[in-house]
């Protein structure tokens, strides 16, 4: 990417920059295993949608750092919350990706590395999820003992189905990307040295569309 997006490179957990029409956002919250939280999410809802207003018509969503997509929640977070405050962390999160699945833009996730929880909910509210042959998948919340509350048990039965939602979402059962592909989460499972060419491919196959859409 050439140039950083509107408003500045970076918000306070996303590096953000533009190439035309197309918007890359790199998580990067200065942990080894970068977590997600309500505020952050809400940060790439904000960002996705100042882009999406300037004219990006799609939204390429990304770690910072290589072989590790997210970790999801930061389950000591978590586990400090009281009822309310948890119903209000479990909201905040819903309605942050409520905003991302409905961007005005077509929005990709470049999964490379482990998606778990919070971080698989992040991928499912996006319209296309591309994910590196290394990439692994799981909900642990069956082996937590919690359930997620960012939207996942609502958008995997959408995208892969009820029998494989339940699947997903029972046992806590951890996915290879191919695995992941034969069960609909993702749309293209490739090298992970072509992992951001495959992405910025169909980024650029969405702004073509768009145009397409626009002009006819």
């Amino acid at each position: 990417m050439s140039r950083p997006g509107p408003g500045g490179s970076t918000s306070r957990s996303w590096g953000v920059s533009r190439d035309g029409a197309i918007a890359r956002f790199e998580l990067d919250t200065g942990e080894p295993t970068p977590t997600l939280s309500p505020e952050i999410l809400e940060e790439l809802a904000a960002a996705i949608d100042r882009e999406a207003a300037s004219g990006g018509t799609a939204a390429i969503v990304a770690s910072a750092r290589p072989g590790i997509f997210a970790a999801g929640a930061d389950l000591r977070a978590v586990r400090a919350l009281s009822p309310a405050a948890g119903y209000r962390y479990a909201r905040t999160g819903q309605s942050a990706l409520v905003r991302i699945a409905g961007a005005r833009c077509t929005t990709i996730a470049e999964i490379d590395g482990p998606c778990f929880g919070g971080a698989l909910d992040l991928a499912l509210s996006c319209d296309l999820r591309l994910a590196s042959a290394r990439s692994l998948f799981s909900h642990p919340g069956p082996r937590l003992g919690i359930v997620t509350g960012w939207g996942g048990t609502v958008r995997a039965p959408r995208i892969a189905g009820g029998g494989r939602a339940r699947r997903l979402f029972r046992s806590g059962e951890v996915f290879s990307a191919e695995g992941a592909l034969a069960m609909g989460l993702v749309d293209e499972v490739c090298a992970p040295a072509e992992l951001r060419r495959r992405v910025e491919a169909a980024a650029s196959s969405a702004v073509e569309l768009a145009a397409y859409q626009l002009f006819r």
